[in-house]
């Protein structure tokens, strides 16, 4: 199988075995703050993927959320959030997806972002186009006074004297747009991006596990991506994704983003 048929069939069994377990979670534990938590689902998920990924390609190099990187970066490795929206799945809320991605120097070149309570499978290859369901995908041009928006930032911030300014950035873009969503999933929002159902997805300080599979998603379906790893040892990454006409809007209004 080529990479991204890997990728697919990984996130679909992973995505499978989150349905089948939805609303049964047992064990819950905090990382960095309250929102930054993991399950026991997370693990199992996680371990699917992997495995999938591993029987494919034995001997890969993949960087997992729960597990880190299995072996030293060789410039290409697999990129895996097993459970991307971890808060909204252990309240059942139906929006979170396993998000797995394929990178080469620094760069997403694979993308798949799955949602099995929505049955919604966004995927994507650099240079190839981004689909839905094999629907291929078009952002339109909307403008950002009439589109939606959201955002994604840490609950703990990276940068605790930026805190503020993250808000002040949250509001200022939720006063000047239908309304600006704090969703859950970062994935899901760069996915919905690529759909046309945002016009904007930002994102602070999020983990590159979190975000890789969208941005080449949104990327290939015709956003305006840019994105910045602002702190390599911690995976940390800021982003601005959206159609011309949002993007220029709000560096217009509100300056550099990432």
């Amino acid at each position: 199988m080529t990479k991204l048929e890997v990728a697919i069939k990984a996130a679909v069994s992973s995505g499978d075995l989150l349905l089948n377990h939805y609303g049964a979670v047992k064990e819950v534990n905090d990382k960095e703050s309250l929102r930054d938590v993991v399950s026991d689902v997370d693990k199992l998920s996680e371990i699917k993927a992997m495995s999938i990924i591993e029987e494919n390609y034995p001997g890969c190099v993949i960087l997992s959320e729960e597990n880190g990187l299995n072996a030293p970066d060789s410039g290409e490795k697999w990129v895996i959030d097993a459970l991307d929206g971890t808060v909204n799945y252990i309240h059942n809320f139906p929006f979170y997806c396993v998000s797995i991605s394929y990178w080469v120097d620094d760069k997403p070149v694979i993308g798949v972002v799955y949602n099995p309570h929505s049955n919604e499978l966004f995927y994507a290859e650099k240079g190839v186009g981004a689909f839905l369901n094999q629907v291929k995908l078009s952002v339109q041009n909307c403008k950002l006074e009439n589109g939606l928006t959201a955002m994604a930032f840490s609950g703990k911030a990276y940068n605790p004297n930026m805190r503020t300014k993250e808000f002040e950035i949250f509001g200022k873009i939720n006063d000047i747009s239908q309304g600006c969503l704090r969703t859950g999933s970062a994935a899901m929002n760069l996915c919905y991006l690529a759909d046309g159902r945002f016009s904007l997805a930002l994102g602070k300080a999020n983990k590159v596990w979190d975000i890789g599979a969208g941005l080449l998603i949104a990327e290939e379906a015709g956003a305006m991506v840019e994105f910045n790893v602002i702190d390599k040892d911690k995976y940390l990454v800021n982003y601005i994704a959206g159609t011309k006409a949002s993007k220029e809007t709000i560096e217009a209004r509100l300056g550099a983003f990432i």
